[in-house]
């Protein structure tokens, strides 16, 4: 009886871990990327880097400065400047610097990016595979204990059925 029960408690709470899960991974491996980006100066208001299709690229400025800044991305059709809202800083170079916006593309290029009203500007590229491999993670696990779920609920049925 006891196999039962846990067994059907167990898809139950299976049941809200698939749905939970994966989201809770996704956003804690997508935090831990964000916090150990590390922002690499292009050494003036303007520059070039080389844009990958798997990550995404933060921009900064100096924080000072981060209110007044207009940018822009200049790369192929693909290349997206989103501005930032968010204000958490970081420091490069021993400057505090604040992030301005985003670059993304679909396809690897190189890709020039333009900040009126900065002296420097800094771009951190935050891979998104491990954030895709946190969500992975995220459903291998309720879906292996949701195995095991079945497995005990199906023993205690058979052995439940012969007594």
């Amino acid at each position: 009886m006891k196999r039962i029960v846990f067994g059907a408690l167990g898809i139950i709470a299976n049941g809200i871990g698939l749905i939970v899960m994966p989201f809770v991974a996704g956003l804690a491996v997508a935090v831990v990327a964000l916090l150990s980006a590390t922002p690499v100066s292009l050494g003036g208001a303007s520059g070039t880097f080389d844009a990958s299709a798997s990550s995404l690229h933060y921009v900064y400025v100096p924080t000072a400065e981060a209110g007044s800044v207009s940018c822009t991305a200049e790369g192929g059709a693909d290349a997206v400047w989103e501005p930032e809202g968010t204000t958490v800083p970081t420091t490069v170079d021993g400057a505090e610097y604040s992030p301005v916006g985003s670059v993304t593309v679909t396809s690897d290029q190189e890709v020039t990016l333009s900040c009126e009203g900065a002296s420097d500007v800094a771009v951190a590229d935050v891979g998104m595979m491990g954030t895709l491999i946190g969500l992975g993670v995220g459903l291998v696990i309720p879906i292996g204990l949701g195995l095991i779920a079945v497995i005990l609920l199906i023993w205690g049925i058979i052995a439940r059925v012969r007594s």
